[in-house]
């Protein structure tokens, strides 16, 4: 169970904060650096995954170290039936081990298509196949200049603990 509409105060922001930076930090440590005890911290970490502010802990790889070095941005917009042609393609995207995120977006298209492919024949393979549900626009990513950035608190969101 989530409640999205969890007020955070400024301790849960640093909390939020540091974990973004360093998600496997331990309790004690985290509790020094917010100046709460470690079952206070704990608790609070606990609290923040109940409510579903925190999603999960996991590794940040490198594409191209482990051989997925192209990356791109496919951009599909759904043939006549829409909403099964996009049903389709998220089905493509499941499955097609190139593919990292697909958004549904409201736009000049239906969806975005975020991809990590092995070489450029992989991400022809990819783009021919979402074709068959509709239009596709793709670009090729050079470099990336910003990527992960942690979310901050909005402004004048964060209360007081």
């Amino acid at each position: 169970i989530t409640n999205h509409n969890r007020r955070m105060d400024e301790i849960d922001w640093q909390i939020v904060t540091t974990l973004q930076q360093d998600g496997r930090i331990p309790f004690r440590q985290l509790a020094t650096q917010i100046g709460l005890s470690p079952a206070a911290t704990t608790a609070r970490v606990h609290a923040l995954e109940h409510a579903g502010v925190i999603t999960g802990y996991r590794a940040v790889i490198d594409p191209a170290a482990v051989g997925r070095p192209v990356r791109g941005i496919i951009r599909l917009t759904g043939s006549g039936a829409t909403t099964r042609s996009m049903r389709d393609a998220e089905q493509v995207a499941l499955t097609h081990p190139a593919v990292r995120r697909m958004h549904q977006v409201l736009g000049d298209c239906d969806a975005i298509v975020y991809i990590e492919a092995s070489d450029l024949q992989e991400l022809d393979a990819l783009v021919t196949e979402l074709g068959s549900y509709g239009q596709t626009t793709t670009t090729i990513v050079v470099q990336s200049r910003v990527m992960d950035k942690p979310i901050e608190a909005p402004p004048d969101t964060a209360t007081k603990p």
